[in-house]
C-alpha cells in the first residue's frame, strides 16, 4: 500500500471516528437532558394535579370531577400514563396513551432508549390520606426531540467531516507530492538516469529529502563518469592509435581472434586489405615528421571516406594499415579497393618517390587459417607496388551468384518460411541457463543444406530487403515460442535484430507487432541491439526499447566495447544486459589488457544495475578468467552448441 493510500487512511479513520464521536456524545447528552425535563415535568405535574384533586377524592360524587380535572392534563398528551389509586392498591381511575411515537425509527429507539420517569403523590383528605397517584411521562416528545436533534447534529457534523475530508486530500497532496516526486527520481537512478530533482518543496523536511536524493544522484553521476572517463582513457592507451584514433595493432589482433573463433553456424569470411604508405620512410627523412604526420592523417581520411563503415579500420604499425572488410561480396570489395586506387593516385605526386600507397588483398572464409591470410595479404602487399593499380590480390575474385539470383533465394526464404531457428545457451557459472540465444538459418532450395550466411546478409542489406527478412525471422521465433509449453528448457530466448531493420521507424513499428503476440511470454524475451546500431540509428533505438519495455521484453547491447562511442549511449537505452565483443574474451586469460578494459566494463555496467555477458567463451581457462573478473554469463562452446529449435 502506498504511503499516500496509509496517511489518507489513518486520518479518513480518525476523521470517522470524531465524527461518530460527536454525533454520539450529542444525543447521549440531549437524552440525559431530556431524560431530566421529563422527570422534573412529571413530578411537577403529579405534585400540582394531587393538590388539585385532594379535595373532591374523598367526596362523594366527586370521582367525575376529578376525571374532568384529569383529562385535562392528560389530553395535553405528555404522558404516558395517570393513575388514581384508593389506599387499598385498587385503581380508582387510569388513563393511558400508546408508548412509541410514529415519527421516530426503531432502531434509533432502540440506540438511545429513554426510561421515561415515573413520579407519585399522596393524595389526602383533610389530614386523612386517601389515595395515592401515579404520573408517568410519555417518552415519545422526548424522542421526538432527540431524533430532530440527532438529525441536525448529523448534518452539521457531517458537513464539517466533509470539508475536513477535503482540507486531509488538500494536505495530502501537498505532503505527498514531494515524495513521489523522490520516488520518481529513484526509479530513475535505478534506471541509470542520475539527473537532479528540479523541485523543491516548501516543507523543511521534505526540502532536505529532495537535496539529499540530489546529493546521491550527483554522487553516483560522478562515480559513474569517473569510470566511464577512466574506461575512456584506458581504450584509447590501449586500442587506439595516437595519431589517427584508428584501432591499433592490439585491436586487430582482437579482432581477428574474434573472426575466427566463428563456427560452421557462423561462418567467416570476407577480406583483409593492408595498405602500405610507399612513401613514408623517404618523406620523413626529406620532409620531417610533421609532414610523415600529414601523409598518415590523409591517408586515414581517404580510408574512412572511402570504406564508410563498410569495414573496420587499424593502424597496425607506422607505415601499414588494415582493413577488415568482414562479410562482403567479391563485387563490393573491388569497388571499395577500385575507389581507394583512384584516391591514391589523386593524392600523388612528386613528393612520394616510391608512389602514394599500395593494398594487398586476401580472401578469408570458413577454412582459413589466420596464420595463412596473413602470409598471403602480406605476400600480396609486397608485390602490389609492381602493378600500375597499386593492388594486388592473393587470389581471384569471382561473383558467386548474381543479384537477380539472390533476390529469388531471398523470396524463397521469406514466402516459404525456408528457416531454421537454432538455439544457443546463455549460462552463469553455475551452469544454470539464462535464455537461450536464438540463431537463424536459412535452407537452400535442395532443403538439404543452409545458406552461406557470409553472403546471405551483406546481399539481403543490399537488396533492400533485410527488414523483411528480420520480420519474417521474428515471425518464426514467435510461432515456435507459442507452441513452446511452459515447462519446455528454452520459455526463455533472446531475438536478434539487425541494424538496416531499425534504419525505419515503421518497420521498428512491425516489429514490435509482432512480439506483441506473445505478450504472455514477453518477459521471458530478451531482444539484442547490435552497437553498430546506436551509432547509425540510434533515436529509432531509444523508441524501439521504449516500445519492448511497454510490453515487457528485455534488452540486451549486443558486440558492446568494440567501439569507444559505447558508453555514450547505454545510459539512454537502459539496457538490462550488455554483451561483450568477443574480441575481448577470446583468449583474455593471457592478455592483460583485455583483462583490464572488461574489468573496468564490468565496473560500469554493475553500477548502472546491468548485468554482462561473454561470448565466443571456448575453454576453461577463459571462462575461470572472466569469473574472476565478475562478469554475470557466459555463452559459447565451452558452454554448450547451438541446437535445433523444433
Amino acid at each position: 500500500m502506498s504511503l499516500s493510500r496509509q496517511f489518507g487512511l489513518g486520518f479518513l479513520s480518525v476523521l470517522v471516528l470524531v465524527f461518530l464521536g460527536t454525533v454520539w456524545i450529542n444525543v447521549n447528552s440531549t437524552r440525559s437532558y431530556i431524560s431530566d425535563q421529563l422527570s422534573s415535568h412529571a413530578q411537577d405535574t403529579a405534585t400540582s394535579l394531587g393538590l388539585s384533586i385532594s379535595p373532591y377524592v374523598g367526596m362523594e360524587g366527586g370521582l367525575p370531577v376529578v376525571d374532568t380535572m384529569v383529562n385535562a392534563i392528560f389530553d395535553r398528551g405528555y404522558y404516558e400514563s395517570i393513575e388514581l389509586q384508593d389506599l387499598d392498591g385498587n385503581a380508582l381511575l387510569k388513563k393511558v396513551n400508546p408508548p412509541k411515537p410514529e415519527v421516530v425509527p426503531e432502531w434509533f429507539m432502540q440506540l438511545f432508549p429513554i426510561s421515561p420517569p415515573i413520579t407519585k403523590t399522596e393524595i389526602n383528605s383533610g389530614w386523612v390520606m386517601a389515595g395515592e397517584l401515579t404520573v408517568k411521562s410519555h417518552p415519545g416528545l422526548g424522542y421526538a426531540q432527540l431524533w430532530s436533534n440527532a438529525k441536525r447534529t448529523f448534518v452539521l457534523t457531517l458537513v464539517l467531516f466533509v470539508i475536513g475530508t477535503l482540507l486531509l486530500a488538500i494536505l495530502l497532496k501537498l505532503i505527498t507530492n514531494p515524495l513521489k516526486v523522490v520516488i520518481r527520481a529513484a526509479e530513475r537512478i535505478a534506471n541509470r538516469d542520475f539527473n537532479p530533482i528540479e523541485y523543491e518543496p516548501k516543507t523543511k523536511e521534505l526540502g532536505l529529502l529532495v537535496k539529499a536524493f540530489n546529493k546521491m544522484a550527483g554522487v553516483l553521476s560522478k562515480q559513474y563518469n569517473e569510470l566511464t572517463a577512466q574506461a575512456h582513457a584506458y581504450y584509447k592507451k590501449a586500442y587506439l592509435d595516437p595519431l589517427t584514433q584508428l584501432g591499433n595493432k592490439q585491436a586487430l589482433d582482437n579482432k581477428l581472434a574474434r573472426i575466427f573463433t566463428k563456427t560452421e553456424d557462423e561462418p567467416a569470411a570476407g577480406f583483409l586489405v593492408l595498405v602500405r604508405l610507399s612513401s613514408l620512410a623517404h618523406v620523413n627523412e626529406l620532409e620531417g615528421a610533421a609532414i610523415a604526420d600529414e601523409y598518415i592523417k590523409n591517408v586515414s581520411k581517404i580510408l574512412l571516406t572511402v570504406t564508410k563503415q563498410k569495414g573496420e579500420l587499424f593502424r597496425s604499425r607506422g607505415a601499414d594499415f588494415a582493413i577488415l572488410l568482414e562479410d562482403m561480396s567479391d563485387e563490393d570489395c573491388l569497388s571499395v579497393l577500385e575507389s581507394l586506387s583512384e584516391q591514391f593516385k589523386a593524392n600523388n605526386s612528386d613528393m612520394f618517390k616510391n608512389g602514394y600507397a599500395h593494398m594487398g588483398v586476401a580472401h578469408f572464409g570458413a577454412d582459413t587459417q589466420k596464420a595463412l591470410l596473413l602470409e598471403q595479404a602480406d605476400s600480396a602487399l609486397t608485390s602490389a607496388s609492381n602493378f600500375p593499380n597499386g593492388w594486388q590480390l592473393a587470389s581471384n575474385i569471382a561473383v558467386q551468384q548474381s543479384h537477380q539470383s539472390w533476390r529469388e533465394q531471398l523470396k524463397r526464404i521469406i514466402n516459404e518460411d525456408a528457416i531454421d531457428i537454432l538455439l544457443q545457451p546463455v549460462k552463469n557459472f553455475d551452469n544454470d541457463t539464462l535464455v537461450s540465444e536464438c540463431l537463424a538459418r536459412f535452407i537452400d532450395s535442395t532443403g538439404e543444406n543452409y545458406l552461406p550466411m557470409a553472403q546471405l546478409i551483406p546481399e539481403s542489406e543490399k537488396l533492400l530487403v533485410s527488414g523483411e527478412l528480420d520480420k519474417a525471422i521474428l515471425r518464426k521465433i514467435v510461432s515456435l515460442l507459442s507452441k513452446s509449453p511452459e515447462s519446455s528448457e528454452y520459455k526463455s530466448i533472446s531475438i536478434n535484430i539487425s541494424t538496416a531493420s531499425l534504419s525505419s521507424l515503421d518497420n521498428v513499428d512491425e516489429l514490435v507487432d509482432i512480439l506483441k503476440q506473445v505478450r504472455g511470454k514477453s518477459k521471458n524475451v530478451i531482444v539484442e541491439i547490435h552497437e553498430h546500431s546506436l551509432h547509425r540509428c540510434f533515436k529509432n533505438c531509444v523508441f524501439f526499447a521504449n516500445k519492448l519495455r511497454e510490453i515487457d521484453c528485455k534488452i540486451t547491447i549486443e558486440r558492446f566495447g568494440s567501439s569507444i562511442s559505447a558508453f555514450a549511449h547505454i545510459r539512454q537505452i537502459r539496457p538490462d544486459y550488455i554483451k561483450l565483443d568477443g574480441s575481448f574474451t577470446r583468449h583474455i586469460n593471457s592478455v592483460e589488457e583485455n583483462q583490464f578494459f572488461v574489468s573496468s566494463l564490468v565496473s560500469i555496467a554493475h553500477g548502472l544495475n546491468i548485468e554482462v555477458i561473454a561470448e565466443l567463451v571456448e575453454d576453461k581457462d577463459e571462462a575461470r578468467c572472466l569469473h574472476g573478473l565478475f562478469v554475470d554469463y557466459v555463452q559459447g562452446y565451452y558452454f554448450g552448441k547451438p541446437e535445433v529449435w523444433s
